[in-house]
């Protein structure tokens, strides 16, 4: 028997088969496309089917299970046998893949029914599919290390091999595993470069709907590297600026709220490409777009490393909060102006001027009094005595716990305030210890009725009215 590892000179026929099986696989552009080209070898050689099968799991080195990629029948094309992608289980006849998996020559079962190597399982399995011999091809990678598939051609009766065959079908499994190693892994880098293309435009769109802008330097140079669609628009600039300035060379930063330029080396993005660590901060922009002015940013910067944890970049994310801010304001504003005017209604309602006739108004004073409320009682009552034209004001203290140099200073006011209007003042509800108190503080209410109660006071008011009728 010829040794299949020595070199045999081939016929001119052979080496020509060989010259055409070798470009068919260069040219292959699948798995069915490698066996197309191998077939040009092998369908002389009398098989009636050819499978090709790429190992798909292994233990401890050792392929367990095989996937069908390419079947060929006498008369046939070549198709992929396996559209559901179900693997073959090798464990059932481990000791028949042993044969080709451990070796790097073809494996020929001339004689299945006499072949030792053979189990009473095979042979019985084998004679089922009407097959006698097989030769099988172990697909063995150099670059994977390992055996990748492997080629089984099936003869219906049993078949000798000739030293050249035998010769031709190792350097055709060697090819085979060549290109289908090969092409493995380009279909491995095509996968690879289309998740890569999926994680860049998932990634892109995730970037480009942000609702903040983002802007990326380049560690050490501080150049541009990408800046949003959002970011461009905030702030009316190219993505990267064309003459290759920084991003603090091409915009007017200043301090929050004021028109001081704020030093780079204070900016967050500038901090972190410095320091390598996170940093944060609020500032006033010029934006360059048409009407834009000033904008308020808030800014939060951070590193960007490789897998060894050198800083190769930094990126800051920016929020435009100018009408946030100016929102704000109009809220705070407005809730001044509320507290105001509730303060305001409270106090009327603390010290109400009641209309008791068409020139009567009366306005009973409860609780202390300070120089706030005096001046809140002096505008309710002279704008009351304004808008109802009173002749007689009546303030009742009776409700005033007690008396004091400011409750004096506002009934004195008040009175010669109402007086100035053409309105007669009087001073209703002085208790005897109020009268001892505003005797002791020396008050001099001449000038001003005075008497115990508010029900005297409209006694009066009417007996005066009445006269000067």
């Amino acid at each position: 028997m010829t040794d299949a590892a020595a070199p045999i000179e081939l016929s001119s026929a052979t080496a020509n088969i060989l010259a055409t099986v070798f470009t068919g696989l260069a040219e292959a552009r699948s798995e069915i496309g490698l066996l197309e080209a191998a077939l040009v070898y092998l369908r002389p050689l009398g098989p009636f089917a050819v499978d090709l099968h790429r190992t798909t799991v292994f233990a401890d080195g050792v392929p367990t299970h095989a996937r069908p990629v390419g079947r060929w029948l006498a008369d046939a094309a070549v198709v992929d046998p396996n559209p559901s992608a179900v693997d073959i289980d090798l464990r059932s006849h481990l000791s028949i893949s042993r044969l080709w998996y451990d070796q790097t020559a073809p494996v020929l079962l001339e004689d299945i029914a006499g072949d030792p190597r053979c189990d009473a399982a095979y042979r019985d399995l084998m004679a089922g599919l009407g097959i006698a011999a097989q030769a099988m091809l172990p697909l063995h990678s150099e670059a994977a290390g390992r055996v990748i598939g492997v080629v089984v051609l099936h003869f219906r009766a049993p078949r000798s091999f000739t030293g050249e065959e035998r010769y031709v079908l190792k350097i055709l499994s060697l090819g085979l595993a060549s290109f289908l190693a090969g092409r493995r892994l380009l279909a491995e880098r095509e996968e690879s470069l289309r998740q890569a293309e999926r994680q860049r435009r998932m990634l892109t769109a995730v970037l480009e709907n942000l609702p903040v802008g983002v802007y990326m330097a380049e560690a050490g140079t501080h150049k541009p590297l990408l800046a949003n669609q959002i970011g461009v628009e905030t702030l009316g600039k190219t993505r990267i600026e064309d003459d290759g300035r920084t991003y603090y060379e091409a915009f007017d930063v200043y301090r929050r709220g004021t028109t001081e330029p704020l030093p780079h080396v204070e900016l967050p993005l500038y901090r972190t490409l410095t320091t390598g660590r996170p940093h944060t901060g609020v500032v006033d922009v010029m934006s360059h777009v048409e009407g834009g002015g000033i904008l308020t940013l808030e800014l939060a910067a951070a590193p960007v490393r490789d897998d060894n944890g050198e800083m190769f970049a930094a990126v800051v994310v920016y929020l435009d909060v100018t009408e946030r801010n100016r929102a704000e304001a109009e809220r705070m504003h407005i809730r001044d102006e509320l507290i105001r005017t509730q303060a305001q209604a409270l106090a009327e309602r603390s010290t109400p001027l009641i209309p008791l006739g068409d020139d009567l108004v009366a306005m009973p004073i409860v609780g202390a009094l300070d120089r706030v409320r005096a001046d809140q009682i002096l505008d309710v009552l002279l704008t009351g005595c304004a808008a109802r034209k009173a002749r007689w004001a009546i303030l009742d203290i009776t409700g005033v716990p007690h008396a004091d140099t400011a409750v004096a200073g506002a009934l004195l006011r008040a009175a010669a305030a109402v007086r100035l209007l053409g309105v007669e003042p009087i001073l209703t509800g002085i208790r005897p210890d109020v009268a001892r108190t505003l005797v002791g503080l020396d008050v001099d209410l001449r000038g001003v009725v005075t008497l115990p109660t508010l029900q005297e006071g409209i006694a009066h008011v009417a007996r005066n009215s009445t006269r000067a009728r």
